[in-house]
């Protein structure tokens, strides 16, 4: 009951108590108040929830990522809704460096392995999730305007990343990808 209306039943009856209003047969109602604060569930239930949604949004990301079009289309504005924070604009300076230097993108990213590192709600009742995952680069290439590979020979086919994924408000399960830095310790993808 809200405490407002907590506190106006309570005067009513001491009002009434005091005035002899109140009939003395009728037993005074029970008012029960909580002892703590009724807390809003989480939004992932478990880590097994919080890892199912991390993996769809991941798969989703990299597959418009793969055929994203030119800067400004639908689907590259659709691909940055998909991100938020350095992530963001990380995105948008690879996206500008590939196109001042007539790069492309071919293939198709995949990855696997994914683990929840941790999931928290934030101060702001948003949720933050980290995952680690290994990114599989086997299938991608990046070519210049030529067709010729610009890839690295020694570059690794398989990336251990920490991926952080966040709620954009309170009460969504919907993920965004905040930010994805290659992991500096050992490589578990090996």
């Amino acid at each position: 009951m809200p405490r407002v209306a907590f506190s106006v039943l309570l005067l009513s009856l001491t009002v009434g108590l005091l005035s002899g209003c109140v009939a003395s047969t009728a037993a005074p109602p029970v008012v029960t108040q909580p002892t703590t604060p009724a807390l809003a569930p989480p939004v992932f239930a478990s880590n097994d929830e919080a890892l199912a949604a991390a993996k769809a949004a991941y798969t989703k990301y990299l597959s418009l990522g793969d055929s994203v079009g030119p800067t400004g289309s639908a689907s590259w504005k659709e691909y940055l809704s998909l991100t938020t924070g350095t992530e963001h604009e990380g995105a948008v300076e690879a996206r500008k460096l590939m196109d001042e230097r007539g790069w492309s993108f071919t293939g198709v990213t995949l990855f696997d392995t994914m683990t929840v590192q941790s999931s928290q709600e934030l101060p702001d009742s948003t949720w933050e999730i980290r995952t680690y995952l290994c990114l599989d680069l086997s299938a991608t290439g990046t070519v210049n305007d030529a067709g010729e590979s610009v890839v690295k020979s020694d570059r690794p086919q398989r990336e251990p990343m920490v991926v952080v994924f966040v709620t954009p408000d309170k009460n969504t399960q919907q993920l965004l990808i905040s930010e994805s830095p290659i992991w500096s310790g050992s490589n578990f993808c090996s």
